[in-house]
């Protein structure tokens, strides 16, 4: 399915401004060179993941930290974790409420942040930044037509 000019667009400026330092430009012959960049997933671009397995969850969590955990938290973290899964994009308030448990520095923090969040490639981080109306990959005359869009 052709990119919107829209996607395009955002597609360019990507290409102009290099924000993540991918090594992109926009002359043409670089096009195949930036499909390559920006199709590659790398640990440094991370996105949330759409569902992260209760059983992860537990594990994640170091039991003494759990414990030191007042009342109120333990019990809405037995509240959302009643199902089979937690869904990190389910609003900030899930994600950033099970991050917001522990303290800096703690091991479950550290666990819980590489649980919530997978490697992407810069497409597919783009389109959960809305910045693109879908993720997936681009091609080089999704490149080529980025160039010349305005």
């Amino acid at each position: 399915m052709p990119r919107s000019t829209a996607d395009l667009l955002a597609l360019k400026a990507e290409l102009a401004t290099d924000p993540k330092g991918l090594g992109l430009t926009l002359l043409p012959a670089d096009d195949e060179a930036n499909v390559g960049r920006l199709n590659l997933v790398r640990p440094t671009l991370l996105i949330d993941r759409e569902s992260v397995p209760i059983s992860d969850v537990v594990k994640a969590i170091d039991r003494d930290e759990f414990n030191a955990l007042s009342a109120g938290d333990r019990q809405w973290l037995q509240f959302i974790t009643q199902a089979g899964s937690v869904n990190p994009k389910a609003g900030g308030e899930i994600r950033e409420g099970i991050l917001q448990l522990f303290a800096a520095g703690t091991e479950s923090r550290a666990n819980l942040q590489a649980l919530l969040t997978e490697p992407a490639n810069r497409v597919d981080q783009m389109f959960k930044e809305g910045k693109l109306e879908s993720g997936g990959t681009v091609t080089p005359s999704d490149i080529a037509n980025a160039r010349n869009a305005s």
